[in-house]
């Protein structure tokens, strides 16, 4: 049955994806070409472009997800003969799978962007290679790209699915889609306040040597530490709460369902 939703996803949600897709290139391909006569300024907006395809995907996934589990499209999906936990696991998991997709692809745009915008300006490609080669020839760097990634596409489905099913029920019911945006924007303040708090507690990552250090960041700043760092106590708030939320979300789905 998975399978099957994942299939009947990817027909119901192709067309609009392709859309995106459809727009992102015609933008990109017309900032390439104001970048042949006016320099980096065409080549940065087409990177910008490539960079805003993943978060833009996102969101429709999410607003995709109220409109088939509690929009005009929720009746059919109820009709399934599956459980609301499973239907709102499946569609996670699909709205990851094809956000992965389109990272990959803004990913290889940005760097064709930054390779034209390189040749643009007489930079010798090979010495970049070769510095690029001795940066990430420790583990601890590749160990935090492959984290990062994997937070940049699993955090925001994530918070906006969990957000979407608990503010459409018990006393956000009655907000329509405001119940939800309510139930992310007070996520996003809560992680604000615990992002002011990490400030003050250890440890750190350090980018430049990729090593976790048992000071504050705060610490960091009062010495006037060079090398940039970030708090690592934030990534381990963020889990909770989104662990808070994924629980919730599945008890959730499960009971009562009210359609729009």
């Amino acid at each position: 049955m998975t399978t099957t939703i994942l299939r009947h996803e990817l027909y119901r949600t192709l067309r609009p994806l392709l859309t995106i897709v459809g727009i992102a290139v015609l933008v990109i391909a017309l900032a390439d070409l104001v970048g042949i006569f006016m320099g980096g300024i065409g080549l940065v907006l087409a990177a910008m472009v490539a960079a805003m395809m993943l978060p833009a995907v996102q969101l429709f996934h999410a607003i995709d997800f109220y409109q088939s589990s509690y929009g005009s499209g929720a009746m059919l999906t109820h009709l399934l003969p599956v459980s609301g936990r499973k239907l709102f696991w499946t569609k996670l998991l699909y709205a990851v799978l094809i956000t992965t997709l389109f990272g990959a692809v803004s990913l290889a745009i940005i760097l064709f962007q930054a390779k034209l915008a390189m040749a643009t300006v007489d930079v010798n490609l090979t010495e970049v290679y070769a510095e690029l080669q001795h940066i990430f020839t420790t583990p601890q760097i590749w160990i935090a790209i492959v984290f990062f990634a994997l937070w940049v596409l699993l955090v925001p489905l994530v918070s906006m699915f969990s957000s979407v099913v608990i503010g459409s029920g018990g006393w956000a019911r009655r907000l329509s889609f405001g119940g939800p945006i309510i139930v992310f924007m007070s996520y996003y303040l809560v992680m604000q306040l615990a992002g002011v708090a990490s400030f003050f507690m250890p440890p750190v990552y350090d980018f430049f040597t990729g090593q976790v250090k048992i000071v504050s960041l705060w610490h960091v700043m009062a010495i006037n530490d060079p090398n940039p760092a970030v708090p690592l106590a934030i990534f381990g708030l963020h889990l909770v709460a989104l662990t808070v939320l994924l629980i919730w979300a599945t008890r959730a789905i499960n009971s009562k369902v009210e359609l729009r």
